[in-house]
This record gives C-alpha cells, structure tokens and sequence, in this order.
C-alpha cells in the first residue's frame, strides 16, 4: 500500500466517501452533496488512486463497500464529526446552523413523534438537515462514531458511554375490523382474544431477543412490540393459550393486515387512532394488565454539552410533550 501524502489530500474526496458509505449510490451521493454523478465518479476515481483500493464496486443494490471501506468508513466518519465539531461555533444559533442532524427511529416513532418534532426544528432552524434512519443493530457503534446524533426507541440501562432520557410512555392496544364478530361488544373479553388469532409485532433480531429485548455494543434494546408475558400469564390462569398467525415488523402493515382479516392486532395505541379511522378498525383496551413502556431519546454522554445536541433534544422533548 503506497504511503498518503495527507496534507496533498482534497477534504472534499472524504467528503465523497463519507456520502457513498452511507447512501451506498452516486447517484445519492450526488444529490447529498449537490455534485453531479460524473463529479462523484471523478472523486471516486482519485480515492481508489490515492488509496489504491477500488473503495466501492457495482452490486445489484447498489455500490458495495470493500473491505478497505468498511475499515476506513467508522474512522473517516468519527474524524470528519470531530472535525465538524472543532470548526462549530460555541454559541450554537439555530436559526443559522446549517447542521445535519441524524437521527435514528422505528417507523412507529417516525409516524407519531417525528412529525411535530420536525416542526419545531424547521420553525427555529430552517436551513438544518434532517436525517431519519432505522434502527438497526449498530446503532452502538453508528452513535460513538457519530453517523448518528441521537436514537429513540426502546433502550435497558446503557454503558456509561452513552446517555437516555424518558421522552413519553406508550400503551397498547388490540385492534379489530369494525364488522369483527368479536367487535360488536363493548370491550373485548380475554376468552374472545383467545379465541381470535393474533397479529404482533417484532423485529428483525425476534430469534436473538430475550423478553423482547436484544443487548449489541453496550445497548439493550426493545425489538418485540408485545406484553406477552402479561397476556401469557392472564390465559394460562384460565386454562387457555393464545394463537399467533401472523408476525410482522411494521405496525402500520399489522393494523392494515387486521382490517382485512380475522385476527386481531397488539399495536401502540398513538399509531393505532392515528390509522383506526382510514383503516376501519375498533380499538380495545387489553383484557388484561399491560404495563406502558418508555419510548427515549439515547445520545452520546460525551456530547450532553454539546449545544447542537442539546438543541435537538430539546426539540424531541417538546415534541413528545405535544403528543
């Protein structure tokens, strides 16, 4: 490997890689850093000379990282954060920040608490950037080298790396069609929900979760949108035991699947009104009881001085307290 003359190196070029690991297209790429995909091509070009490595390669999905980039893209990434750190004013203007916030959520927290949440950044910082990105089992590593800002969702006691704070509580709710046989009634009894085949919700991580919850990279955190333990020990009280027929990823596809079908849905009850009426559904309260869980904002701890951050998460705050 040729030695890298680093004070000859373009910054821009970085820039280029850090846009093509993340968006894994130049086309993307592109649009992110307002390039043209020739100019992108072009930089791509001048990397895989200056680090004689192809960097990225044509898959059927897209531009494919070697194994070069996978070593160089958390690296680059935690330089470039702290060089965007080190060049930020002290005094953080939101009005003027054009700062990009990325920031990790479940399509639950990007349909009920993301929409006034970026109200509020766009109101007192409108040329700021935000970045929404699923979470995902590197969400540990993607916050300590700063490819994120802050991640929301379900998390257990973090490493002391890392920081949370309670943003709302969620409840369930079990969902029905409307012409359901069992959603004639006024509440739904636990031997109609036994009787009924269920729709619940869990990730991708389901067959590595122990009592919902997954632990990668210091963080656990919820991956099963579910109170069986709760449901489960109501039942076998009386002798019965539930049905699963169906298990999804995506609330919105279990409510949506539960208007069209016989089973009946476990959802969180924000998202659930929000899709009860377009879909057709009745909501019921559990026959049972089910405890909320904490829907929270986790961060890194080295960064809970940070002005932009604390910004941000003052956005989230207020965002949360609106729902």
């Amino acid at each position: 490997m040729p030695e890298i003359h680093f004070p000859a190196l373009d910054l821009n070029l970085l820039r280029v890689f850090d846009a093509l690991a993340e968006e894994g297209s130049v086309t993307r790429a592109g649009v992110r850093l307002s390039l043209t995909q020739s100019a992108v091509s072009h930089a791509l070009g001048r990397l895989r000379h200056v680090l004689d490595d192809e960097l990225f390669v044509r898959g059927p999905d897209g531009m494919r990282p070697t194994a070069r980039a996978l070593e160089i893209a958390p690296r680059l990434r935690q330089g470039l954060d702290q060089l965007q750190h080190a060049l930020t004013p002290a005094s953080f203007v939101p009005a003027e920040t054009q700062r990009r916030f990325t920031i990790a959520a479940s399509a639950y927290v990007t349909t009920t608490l993301m929409p006034a949440a970026v109200d509020l950044v766009r109101r007192e910082a409108p040329n700021a950037e935000i970045r929404l990105r699923p979470v995902t089992p590197t969400i540990g590593e993607d916050l300590q080298t700063g490819r994120i800002d802050v991640a929301i969702g379900g998390f257990g006691a973090p490493a002391p790396r890392f920081e949370k704070e309670v943003l709302f509580q969620e409840t369930t709710v079990w969902a029905l069609r409307a012409d359901h046989p069992a959603a004639r009634a006024d509440s739904l009894t636990l031997k109609a929900l036994a009787d009924i085949p269920h729709v619940i919700l869990a990730g991708a991580d389901e067959d590595r979760a122990i009592d919902g919850r997954v632990s990668e990279g210091g963080l656990e955190r919820l991956v099963i949108w579910d109170d069986a333990a709760a449901l489960d020990k109501a039942l076998s009280e009386r002798g019965w035991r539930r049905t699963i027929g169906l298990t999804t990823q995506d609330a919105v596809s279990a409510l949506a699947i539960a208007s069209r079908t016989d089973m009946a849905a476990l959802a969180p009850r924000r998202l659930a009104l929000t899709f009860a009426g377009p879909l057709g559904l009745k909501l019921f309260e559990p026959p049972y009881r089910s405890p909320p869980a904490p829907i929270e904002a986790l961060w890194r701890h080295d960064l809970s001085q940070s002005p932009p951050i604390e910004w941000l998460r003052g956005r989230l705050r207020a965002a949360a307290a609106q729902l």
